[in-house]
């Protein structure tokens, strides 16, 4: 298998890793407020809930942090093997969990594994796709997040009538390991991410991978001006030095590493304060405590927001290489301050006067809410966005610094929801709704446009100006067309078959 048919197959296979992501990610939530789960833990208090289910995100970002020390020693796709077999461990410990501490561990475990997977699978899509596709390919990959989920919160709906544990929540916990097998068989026959090659001087397997990707001979023009691009583009971005030190993160200069580095982890910790894993979270919870839903219809409601999930992160697979980054981000963050604001409203009118029409509006803008969220691509984008602005040389270092972001402000927003959320009341989604109204100046001013472009161009982004709202113009010259000192485009390299070679996928 070759050319556009093994791109699809590693699209297959890196969407597989982000559904048991999403899975995993939604399936706790329809389980906390089980009878069979409290009693299985002795009725936990709201705190040790919160506890049992913000360490997961703990142990992701030890996952991520782990990534950035080990990743570009184990490759791409032996990082994301490892990553699922922790999984499997975590996954087993949790099922058999008969106490709190137990469940803890299981929970730490099965984070760290996803933590390592989340770190390496958009940049081993990112790095096999190609510029024009690369933000529908990792689309791809957050609509089936929402698939996880959206699975997770109707399986825990048909279990919570069993007052038996085994089916009521050891079952929704278990069936992960089905999701990592299937993920793990894929794997196989797969290509190495090429640039990962280069990097590491395995030059000749870099190649045939190239040619594999491209579907094409290695001496064809395409697989060579994309090799020659991106080892003239490594060996730059090296500046003459070896390792790469520490102080390498804080440079600065026409590549603007740590620059990169900051924008990659901003981007991430900005979708946790958008408020979207309170939603996700404790959307059961909050439906039921706050505007007061009996517990069967709050999961319903819950299951809708899945669905809603599922509806409308299809939408940026459309246009998200055509609209770029910045657009969307911007128009999806101001639709999501106005939800939190209206949400709030209605929250107050429900919990404080009994306002039945307020407590089902609230419900709408909830759902309101994830489809701004989703259909704005503020699902894929962030975990999209580092896999592009950081060189390859930082690559690896990039992603994994940017997801431990994602991991460490999912867990405090996780933590203090519930806190939050009974402590403050209406008044918790106030702050989601400032944070929200304040991500469209940040990423209009510091955050240029990628869309388009190779990753080989990407790594000139900052040579003419450090001013994001000055970079705004999507790429348009295609794959292996980049002009860098010592790099060969198609239009030198074989003028004549560019119209022919661009045409292919």
């Amino acid at each position: 298998m070759k050319g556009a048919a093994l791109r699809v197959l590693v699209s297959i296979a890196s969407s597989s890793a982000f559904l048991l992501f999403g899975y995993d990610q939604g399936v706790f939530a329809g389980l906390i407020g089980g009878n069979g789960f409290k009693d299985t833990f002795n009725n936990p208090s709201t705190t040790t809930i919160g506890t049992v289910t913000s360490i997961y995100e703990i142990g992701c970002f030890a996952g991520a942090i782990l990534t950035f020390y080990m990743g570009n020693r184990l490759g791409r796709k032996s990082s994301i093997w490892v990553g699922l077999f922790i999984m499997l461990i975590g996954t087993i410990l949790q099922a058999t969990a008969f106490g709190v501490g137990h469940m803890i561990v299981g929970r730490i475990v099965t984070g760290i594994g996803n933590g390592i997977n989340t770190s390496t699978v958009p940049m081993y899509q990112a790095e096999t796709t190609k510029a024009r596709s690369r933000g529908r390919m990792i689309s791809i990959e957050g609509w089936f997040i929402t698939i996880g989920i959206t699975i997770s919160y109707w399986l825990t709906y048909g279990t919570s009538f069993s007052e038996d544990p085994t089916i009521q929540w050891r079952t929704p916990i278990i069936l992960q390991v089905v999701f990592g097998a299937i993920t793990a068989v894929m794997l196989f026959g797969l290509p190495e991410s090429p640039r990962f090659l280069m990097a590491k001087g395995r030059n000749e397997e870099a190649l045939e991978a190239l040619a594999l990707l491209e579907g094409e001979d290695t001496q064809s023009p395409v697989v060579q001006a994309q090799y020659r691009n991106i080892s003239a583009a490594l060996e730059f971005s090296k500046s003459g030095t070896g390792e790469i030190t520490w102080r390498d993160y804080f440079a600065g200069g026409k590549q603007q590493t740590f620059r990169r580095l900051a924008l990659g982890y901003v981007i991430q910790m900005m979708q946790q304060l958008t408020g979207i894993n309170a939603v996700i979270f404790y959307s059961a919870y909050l439906l039921e405590k706050v505007l007061n839903l009996e517990r069967e219809l709050s999961l319903i409601v819950g299951g809708c927001t899945g669905l809603t999930f599922f509806v409308f992160t299809f939408i940026p697979i459309i246009f998200i290489d055509n609209w770029g980054r910045r657009k969307p981000l911007m128009y999806g963050a101001a639709g999501q301050a106005i939800c939190m604001a209206v949400i709030a409203v209605c929250v107050k009118l429900a919990s404080e006067n009994g306002n039945v029409k307020a407590g089902t509006a609230g419900v709408i803008f909830v759902i309101l809410y994830i489809a701004t969220y989703s259909g704005f691509a503020w699902v894929a984008t962030p975990w999209l966005y580092p896999t592009e602005i950081n060189e390859l040389r930082f690559r690896n270092q990039g992603a994994a610094l940017a997801t431990s972001a994602n991991w460490l402000w999912n867990f405090v927003v996780v933590k203090i929801t519930p806190l939050g959320a009974e402590n403050l009341g209406w008044k918790f989604f106030l702050i989601f709704m400032c944070f929200n109204a304040a991500f469209v100046p940040i990423i209009y001013f510091f955050y240029p446009e990628t869309a388009g472009k190779t990753l080989e161009e990407l790594d000139a982004l900052f040579w003419e100006t450090t001013c994001a709202w000055k970079l705004t113009e999507k790429g348009t010259r295609g794959d292996a067309d980049l002009e860098l000192p010592g790099t060969i485009s198609l239009d030198e390299e074989k003028r004549g078959s560019h119209d022919e070679l661009s045409e292919k996928m």
